[in-house]
């Protein structure tokens, strides 16, 4: 039985990598969209653009698919909508923000 107690803690510990990576990731991602925010309000471009999240949650299906089936098509699609949802929120709420000082600075 201590052997089985050994396995168990050892995937744990394994799961406990990949979701610290996933974090890392995540933290990642929110850095680049935060500077494709900035390029868009430079190039005066919409800060959302719908088909490009789109195509982000397309992408996240497809690797599903190439999963053999070991995530579900569906779950990678929420969790991609999830982060997209989050980032176009945080990227409007930035964009806000930056409109708000410039106006203050002008005055």
């Amino acid at each position: 039985m201590p052997h089985r107690v050994e396995r168990l803690q050892e995937i744990r510990r394994k799961i406990d990598e990949i979701d610290d990576a996933i974090a890392e990731l995540l933290i990642k991602r929110m850095k680049y969209a935060r500077q494709a925010r900035a390029e868009k309000m430079r190039m005066k471009m919409p800060v959302t653009d719908l088909q490009r999240e789109k195509e982000v949650i397309e992408r996240w299906r497809a690797h599903a698919r190439r999963g053999n089936n070991e995530v579900s098509e569906d779950l990678l699609q929420r969790i991609a909508e999830l982060v997209t949802e989050y980032t176009r929120r945080e990227e409007l709420r930035d964009a806000k923000n930056m409109e708000m000082e410039i106006e203050i600075e002008t005055e």
